[in-house]
């Protein structure tokens, strides 16, 4: 399946199976579901290996470390456990297959159901995940160029009007704000809601570290602020959704303009850090090239408040 199958309807989800029983279902949003079986050989092959690991770091009592028989071991083990362990080492194998197959580009980690886990049986899993939607920039300059001067009309809440707006200096921090407003205002995403709750909840998941650190609870800190924690949870959705939309706008202008970072502004960053040991950590491919894509970021950032 294409990647433009995804988007043909909204209101409808379209199920393919390849040969391999390997099945997807397309849902609105960009939002898949896959369902594939993993054979019952397969299984117990991987459940005989964590028993044969397990049973060689193994301390029982009445056997020195390492030396119980392997059904002593196995039987003093909750099998759900093994089993768990079990799933652990095979369902990241077939999810990558699956999404190989289906030529898929996850946004975030899946979802995972059981379907059915029995012995001597193939165990049936179905995961959900979405990819990133299509951005629309549409004339995007125009946009902002718009939000600039609506910005330097004089309303009551700006305080004399007899001072021009125009003399008055407007931070950087400040047109950034008003650019951003106007493009997540004006440009459509259709963004999956599993993606919005994956950033929600890691923000969520942020906040209460913070409050754990202080020595509150969340409801303390929502009684603080006068609100409940529903609605601390309903504020955290829609930051999630904004500071979503606007990644994705400035990784589609970054490509519209075609920025590029150069290797040798990513060296720069790496070794800004100082400490040798984070810079080894920096070298990575995927670090590099996490590293590239926050400076191409920032050259949307400053094109935009160049305009």
């Amino acid at each position: 399946m294409t990647k433009s199958t995804a988007s043909k309807t909204k209101t409808q989800s379209k199920t393919t199976t390849t040969a391999n029983k390997a099945k997807i279902t397309w849902l609105p949003k960009k939002t898949f579901e896959l369902e594939f079986s993993i054979p019952w050989k397969q299984v117990k092959q991987a459940y005989d290996k964590v028993i044969n690991d397990l049973t060689k770091t193994a301390d029982l009592g009445g056997f020195r470390k390492g030396k119980a028989p392997k059904k002593v071991v196995e039987q003093s083990v909750d099998k759900s456990k093994l089993y768990g362990e079990v799933i652990n080492q095979l369902l990241p194998i077939s999810y990558a297959k699956s999404i190989k197959e289906h030529n898929l580009r996850p946004a975030i980690n899946p979802k995972v159901q059981i379907l059915k886990a029995e012995e001597n049986q193939s165990w049936e899993f179905k995961v959900t995940s979405c990819e990133l939607p299509q951005v629309k920039l549409g004339d995007y300059q125009k946009i902002v160029k718009g939000a600039l001067v609506k910005e330097k009309i004089w309303t009551p809440e700006k305080g004399d009007p007899k001072k021009p707006t125009s003399d008055q200096p407007v931070s950087e921090t400040q047109k950034l704000n008003q650019i951003s407003k106007a493009l997540i205002d004006e440009i459509k995403l259709d963004l999956p809601d599993l993606l919005i709750e994956s950033e929600r909840d890691r923000l969520l998941a942020k906040l209460l570290d913070q409050t754990q650190k202080l020595g509150i609870t969340i409801e303390q800190y929502a009684a603080s602020s006068q609100k409940t924690v529903d609605q601390i949870k309903q504020e955290h959705q829609k930051i999630a959704a904004n500071s979503l939309k606007m990644e994705l706008i400035l990784q589609a202008i970054s490509d519209d303009k075609k920025f590029k970072a150069e290797d040798k502004e990513i060296d720069k960053m790496i070794a800004a850090s100082g400490d040798e040991k984070i810079k080894q950590q920096l070298s990575t491919p995927t670090e590099r090239a996490y590293i590239g894509s926050v400076l191409k970021k920032r050259q949307a950032i400053d094109y935009l408040l160049s305009l």
